[in-house]
């Protein structure tokens, strides 16, 4: 019987034993000084932890050595606040290979000298430097993304755009590679480009290995991008003033690049009508949507289609208060 065959049960055995083989090999890198590749991940109030935990699950599981650094050394508070206790303060972080800056709420990070003089040195000494989401912020704020391309969260590309305006922003891919320095989108993208970087590393063999083990589906390629959807084209309506005591609640929001539909539940003083009216108002001095006369519905013509943008009001789902205001987007029907 084929069983019996000394072939089949070796490789029978091997399959048995590879588990157990691979943590002791990930085992054995861990021991300090012995790692093919040390990363430094830098931590500080506000952190997205998607960002910095999903790149440590991956470079963990390359077998890298990764450690993470905040000012002091002392505990941060995450953006969904967690509390996490970093390895070093910035004065006793050993040298690193790759240097890792997560996003989240950066905006004292941006302002932070001393994170920012801790950014550039390491990045100088680094192979490598990669940014998750709004990480991109800081590292354009240490000067290090001044003339060359890079990308950010999808939500925040007009912010990033004004205040870093030499710096080529790329909207529609999931990381940016320009040698020493990647960037990546939001959030989940941080897995990909770390994966990426692993096998600038190491070969795609290993970086296909490590999304395997991490059961996670990686597209070498670029896969899903987020800036691509289509609610890139709703209108931003910064400068409308809200009545007071407006609240919105996001309900949902799906579609793809084609077709997006987002549902807010609304809490105002004010009418769904006069609501709608300021919306529109807002639509109308934005630009560049043209309106449809006497509708709530616009065209603009971008990317060789032309698109409809309509908006509306509906009634509250049952047990909640207020009114539903929804907006859509979709190209024009012929």
């Amino acid at each position: 019987m084929c069983a019996r065959h000394p072939v089949f049960l070796a490789l029978l055995l091997l399959s048995a034993l590879a588990p157990g083989l691979t943590q002791a090999a990930n085992a054995a890198r861990a021991q300090p000084g012995q790692m093919e590749v040390q990363v430094g991940i830098l931590l500080f109030d506000g952190v997205q932890i998607i960002d910095f935990a999903g790149p440590y699950e991956v470079f963990g599981a390359a077998g890298f050595g990764v450690v993470t650094v905040s000012a002091n050394g002392q505990a941060v508070t995450t953006a969904m606040g967690l509390k996490v206790t970093p390895d070093h303060a910035y004065a006793d972080t050993p040298e690193v290979d790759l240097l890792l800056v997560p996003g989240g709420e950066v905006d004292g990070a941006m302002g932070d000298a001393a994170l920012l003089d801790f950014v550039r040195a390491r990045s100088a000494s680094a192979r490598h430097t990669l940014s998750v989401c709004t990480g991109a912020h800081i590292l354009a704020s240490a000067g290090l993304l001044d003339g060359k391309q890079a990308t950010t969260f999808h939500g925040a590309f007009a912010e990033f755009e004004r205040l870093f305006p030499e710096v080529d922003l790329v909207r529609d891919r999931r990381w940016v590679d320009t040698g020493r320095i990647v960037t990546s989108a939001g959030l989940s993208s941080g897995l990909d480009a770390a994966l990426h970087l692993v096998s600038r590393l190491h070969g795609e063999a290993r970086a296909r290995s490590v999304a395997l083990r991490l059961e996670y589906d990686w597209q070498p390629e670029g896969g899903f991008v987020r800036g691509r959807m289509a609610d890139r084209l709703f209108p931003r309506l910064h400068a409308v003033s809200w009545p007071d005591g407006t609240r919105f609640q996001a309900l949902d929001a799906l579609g793809d690049t084609q077709h997006w539909r987002a549902r807010y539940l609304v809490d105002s003083s004010a009418e769904p009508e006069q609501l709608l009216a300021l919306v529109a108002d807002g639509v109308d001095d934005e630009g560049p949507w043209q309106r449809e006369s006497g509708a709530t519905v616009w065209q603009r013509s971008l990317e060789d289609h032309t698109w409809t943008l309509s908006l509306g009001t509906s009634e509250a789902p049952p047990g909640t208060e207020g009114y539903v205001m929804w907006l859509e987007v979709q190209p024009a029907r012929n």
